[in-house]
């Protein structure tokens, strides 16, 4: 609220249970639905980035909760607030989410719709400093009362990728998680390279148009 307040816009707050939403905030000439999210849950990446694990369902919230998640109606939620533990801030568009129960915050994905961060809010949940950060794993080992395996497992037949070799082609096959190499060929004539942040759109049947950010 404090924020949307600051770019100019009027909040409303749902009167009573607000199953979809929990803001609206009224900017001249529109009216955006928001579902705002929380986490304290950090995992570091390798290098020792810090990711946010944002739950973006609903599960209950209630005694009387019945076992079932709702996740995100894009048809009535515009936006996804998003505020993490250290005070960073994420104001996303519903559209952009690829993910329907989870989204990983704090990286290179998502970052273009980062706001300027807020007061952090650790220390309120956790007064004693014992954050709700999983610190990197021992290589080789199992950190104690985490659900993790041990870091030089042994891979299984079924999570060993074999990639098909290289070819000349500009053709690329839509694996099916929508993942795709793109050939070198056309990044080289469009001067994109590895690490250029790409906005992906629709530009008619059969047509996907990537753009650099």
């Amino acid at each position: 609220m404090e924020w949307l307040a600051s770019k100019g816009a009027l909040v409303w707050v749902p009167l009573g249970h607000s199953p979809d939403i929990d803001l609206m905030a009224e900017f001249p000439g529109r009216l955006l639905r928001i579902q705002v999210k929380s986490s304290t849950l950090c995992r570091p990446t390798p290098q020792g980035d810090n990711r946010w694990d944002v739950a973006i369902v609903t599960s209950g919230g209630n005694r009387s909760w019945g076992g079932l998640t709702k996740k995100i109606d894009r048809g009535k939620v515009d936006y996804l607030f998003a505020l993490v533990g250290d005070g960073r801030r994420w104001f996303i568009p519903t559209d952009a989410l690829e993910a329907t129960r989870a989204v990983k915050l704090g990286g290179v994905k998502y970052s273009e719709y980062e706001v300027e961060p807020g007061t952090p809010f650790e220390a309120l949940i956790y007064p004693d400093g014992e954050t709700n950060r999983i610190t990197i794993p021992i290589e080789g080992e199992c950190q104690s009362g985490q659900m993790d395996v041990t870091v030089n497992h042994t891979a299984m037949p079924t999570q060993v990728r074999i990639l098909p070799p290289p070819s000349p082609s500009t053709q690329v096959l839509l694996r099916p998680k929508r993942q795709m190499t793109i050939p070198k060929l056309p990044c080289a004539e469009a001067e994109v390279k590895p690490g250029d942040r790409l906005r992906v759109r629709a530009d008619g049947p059969g047509r996907v148009l990537l753009e650099r950010i």
